[in-house]
């Protein structure tokens, strides 16, 4: 299956534990093995962490199957990045952003265009090939 969204939510600090049981269940219904599943559980939480503490308390969340994987994309409505942002390495600002890097195929962060309103976007993918990029590497 291309596309489609077996999970769509959105999201406060009240439901990290829900929202990490339904990324893992829907991950896994996608087709990643267990340790991909894991590893899109961690970024996720990260990224939806930053969206409780810097977002504007909440946010929402798109899991779709694509070709070889799952794209996850993580929104919230707050102020966004006021410039370009690198995921930064180590703890500290950044930190979370870095993490999801590290564990996932590829991120991409986005920010409001000139003249819409604030608010992040950050879209992460994961193959599901076991051989893809792990944190134990």
């Amino acid at each position: 299956m291309t596309g489609g969204a077996p999970l769509q939510m959105r999201f406060t600090g009240a439901d990290l534990p829900r929202l990490r049981l339904r990324v893992g269940d829907a991950a896994a219904a996608a087709g990643l093995d267990e340790g991909r599943c894991e590893e899109l559980v961690l970024a996720v939480y990260e990224l939806a962490c930053n969206a409780i503490l810097h977002g504007g308390g909440g946010g929402s969340l798109l899991l779709s199957r694509v070709d070889d994987g799952v794209r996850c994309q993580i929104a919230d409505e707050g102020p966004g990045f006021a410039d370009a942002v690198e995921p930064l390495a180590g703890a500290g600002a950044g930190g979370g952003l870095w993490l999801a890097g590290q564990v996932t195929d590829g991120i991409e962060i986005d920010g409001p265009s000139d003249g819409d309103a604030g608010g992040a976007v950050v879209t992460l993918t994961v193959r599901c090939r076991s051989d893809s990029r792990r944190l134990s590497d």
